[in-house]
């Protein structure tokens, strides 16, 4: 007996000597190994990032700056999945990126560097919580993530991707500006009601763009320029557009603003003929170009918005009136395309006047991917309705949803053919003379394009999102809108490499408990339900006691004195205690639910599965002793 209690010991002893030692093995030979195991593959890098990285040729040095106690109270899932990510990205590297994980304590060299690196410090009850990242590359330029907010964690793989390539790409890109709008002003700056330059352009710059004017008569786009913002192409030639759709097809990213009524586009006004700019178009296409990119976006008609329209005041028959003006839409962020850098990072609404709308042609090789959409109660009006004069009052009277979700915005991809399949346009009258190019004729495009579209140029006016004051000589912006915050996530996205645009966002490493979501939303419905009823009952009681008032004449306070009166007076209270009572009952089974939910499933935890591991102990027990007296 006591040889096998001893020997019993000792293969205790060689199992746990031997499990440490695997564990040790393994973690020296299968450091570089990982299996993901969660839903969304939140640890494995996208294509999109294993390219960027595979393209590295000079050496960058990531320091991740994590106040380590503080992060592990306040986003500990989080923090361990940047570490992770990071990892993995160091991993992928072939040896081009060095990770440091620094903890900044109080008053350290590690602190100082926070503030070097421009590392942002949140404050919390316990002191203050450093959690950003830092990248350097060889020729000492620095880049930072300030602070890596939990709430943009679907981001963090794009903007983790992001860094890298800047750092790895130094060179400053080139934005070409194509307008037939006063987009960078014109004429005299200094002269009086001369055109000033829109300040989205400012807010471009300080983006870190060379920005570069292309008039609307150009015949070849410059080979250095890598992205080309189109606002408003109106009446462009056929030179013109070939010179796009050549940029297009050999690579170029462009982000195209064409409108059915742009407010923006004013006409020469003819004193002796006003009505001549009333009926002047305000329209521009890319016809050609939209056919080969297969879209299509009507020119004599705009969609309005019921349940997005901006409540205005306007003259109606001499008198102020007030109503919801359908063609001035407003976007919530909540309608924005989820999972989408273009439309991420929204807390105001998206300002559109009179905005077109774009569809996706039959048969099109293009991918169509909408990023602004308006709710289901719009509809498509016709130009004429607002060409002399815009009457609010009248266009909600005659508003009629069609019950379709109409595309404001989308990005286009895929491969595409030439929108002139016979080469090269003969010139227009009055065109730019062409420079001699080498540049052959391309029938198709070298790869998947990159274009985003936007059915409305007003957007990007002054009026429509920022109000700017002039302070001795220093604009200060005021934002009324997210459209700069569009057109800046928008370039952003698309002056990165073709790697950085097949990114998507990936999914949060927190996961809702599902069955404790139904149930609430279960019992919210019941709460509305019984709410609205509850509410109609005492809106009955209000007007039967209207009435009764009214047809006891004037004597309004004999009436109310009397028993009648008195009587439906305490009815009405007597239902409005029984509905904050009825409510408040929904809400307690609501919780008791919720809190029965949460009761079972610790039951689960704590007490099902180690019964299930006894029992499951017990006959492995008994079923040996069977064997052994058997035996």
């Amino acid at each position: 007996m006591k040889n096998r209690v001893l020997m019993s010991l000792g293969g205790i002893l060689i199992a746990v000597a031997l499990l440490i030692a695997l564990n040790v093995l393994a973690g020296v030979s299968l450091a570089g190994y990982r299996i993901d195991l969660t839903a969304n593959k939140l640890y494995t890098l996208s294509e999109g990032s294993k390219q960027v990285l595979s393209k590295l040729e000079e050496p960058i040095t990531l320091k991740f700056f994590r106040s380590k106690e503080l992060a592990n109270k306040y986003v500990a899932a989080y923090s361990q999945r940047v570490e992770e990510l990071l990892v993995e990205y160091k991993n992928r590297a072939g040896g081009k990126i060095t990770l440091e994980v620094l903890d900044p304590e109080p008053f350290s060299e590690t602190e100082d560097q926070c503030v070097q690196y421009g590392i942002q410090g949140v404050p919390v009850p316990e002191g203050t919580l450093y959690f950003g990242l830092a990248g350097s590359n060889s020729l000492g330029e620095d880049k930072a993530m300030p602070f890596l907010d939990p709430s943009k964690e679907e981001f963090l793989e794009y903007d983790l991707s992001k860094l890298v390539w800047s750092l790895s790409n130094t060179t400053k890109p080139v934005l070409g500006v194509l307008s037939s709008l006063p987009i960078e002003g014109a004429g005299n700056p200094f002269q009086r009601n001369a055109p000033q330059p829109w300040y989205i352009m400012d807010a471009v710059r300080e983006l870190n763009y060379e920005t570069r004017s292309i008039q609307p008569t150009v015949a070849e786009i410059p080979n250095d320029v890598t992205l080309l913002l189109v606002v408003h192409p109106k009446n462009l030639s056929d030179s013109t557009q070939y010179a796009i759709d050549q940029f297009v097809l050999r690579g170029g990213k462009a982000i195209v603003f064409v409108d059915p009524w742009c407010e923006a586009d004013e006409p020469i006004q003819d004193p002796n003929n006003p009505l001549q700019a009333m009926m002047a178009p305000r329209a521009s296409e890319l016809k050609k170009l939209f056919d080969a990119w297969g879209i299509q976006s009507p020119t004599d008609k705009f969609v309005g918005d019921r349940i997005n329209a901006t409540t205005v005041t306007f003259n109606n028959n001499g008198r102020p009136d007030q109503a919801s003006f359908v063609a001035w839409v407003r976007i919530p962020p909540e309608s924005l395309a989820k999972g989408e850098v273009t439309t991420a990072d929204m807390s105001m609404p998206l300002f559109f006047k009179e905005p077109g709308f774009l569809e996706h042609k039959d048969g099109a090789t293009t991918t169509f991917t909408p990023l602004i959409q308006t709710s289901e109660e719009s509809m498509e009006i016709e130009n004429s309705k607002i060409q002399f004069q815009a009457n609010p009052g009248e266009l909600l009277q005659n508003f009629f949803p069609s019950g379709k979700r109409y595309t404001l915005a989308a990005r286009l991809g895929g491969r595409i053919k030439s929108a002139f399949p016979e080469g090269k346009p003969a010139p227009a009258a009055g065109a730019e003379p062409a420079e001699a190019s080498s540049a052959t004729h391309l029938a198709e495009s070298n790869g998947e394009i990159n274009v985003v579209v936007v059915a409305d140029a007003d957007m990007l006016s002054d009026s429509a999102w920022v109000q700017v004051q002039n302070f001795g000589g220093l604009k200060l912006p005021r934002k009324l809108s997210e459209n700069g915050t569009f057109v800046m996530n928008t370039l952003d996205f698309m002056q990165g490499s073709t790697d950085l645009i097949s990114l998507r966002a990936r999914g949060g490493s927190s996961h809702p408990f599902v069955v404790v979501e139904e149930l609430k939303r279960d019992a919210e419905q019941r709460f509305r339900d019984e709410e609205g009823r509850l509410v109609a009952e005492k809106e009955r009681v209000e007007r039967e006691l209207n009435d009764l008032i009214s047809k006891k004449g004037d004597a309004t306070e004999e009436v109310l004195m009397s028993a009648e009166v008195q009587a439906k007076v305490e009815d009405l209270r007597t239902t409005l205690v029984e509905t904050q009572k009825r409510l408040r009952e929904v809400r307690y089974s609501l919780n008791k639910d919720v809190e029965a939910l949460g009761t079972r499933l610790k039951l689960v935890n704590i007490a099902l599965v180690p019964a299930l591991t006894l029992v499951l102990a017990l006959f492995v027990t008994v079923y040996r002793n069977n064997r052994r007296k058997s035996a």
